[in-house]
């Protein structure tokens, strides 16, 4: 049945600025770029940013390809609130990591805590507040 993950995909509000905090200063290959899609390969996991109309951004711009936007422009999710993302980024060393993106100027709402499971989690955001935890797994 399901055997990996084919794509995550968050929306953004400006396309540039979206890719400049995860290919400069989070350090991720990228891999296609288009206006409203630019993706990323982590270890074979396809990671992508796509200006789909559910953040509210200074263009409007919306995506015409996909499923969930052509939903969105047929009025059939007219309802969907912007969303906020959340995604787990493993890093080898959670101090380190830390430091380093704090000090390129990376918004922290959580600093590196040891969890109840045994890992060291923080707690960043992209520029559109997606909620990025970095884990450190024991």
């Amino acid at each position: 049945m399901i055997k990996k993950i084919g794509c995550i995909e968050i929306p953004v509000s400006d396309m540039k600025r979206s890719v400049a905090f995860y290919e400069e200063l989070l350090g991720l290959k990228k891999s296609y770029e288009h206006p409203v899609w630019t993706s990323f390969d982590i270890e074979g996991t396809m990671f992508a940013l796509a200006v789909s109309g559910t953040k509210e951004g200074e263009k409007g711009e919306l995506c015409k390809s996909c499923s969930p936007c052509l939903l969105r422009l047929s009025g059939k999710l007219k309802d969907i609130p912007t969303v906020v993302s959340v995604i787990y980024l493993a890093v080898e060393n959670l101090d380190e990591t830390y430091r380093e993106l704090k000090n390129k100027g990376v918004q922290f709402i959580a600093g590196p805590k040891t969890q109840g499971w045994g890992g060291k989690t923080a707690v960043m955001l992209d520029p559109d507040k997606n909620i990025i935890v970095l884990t450190q797994y024991e």
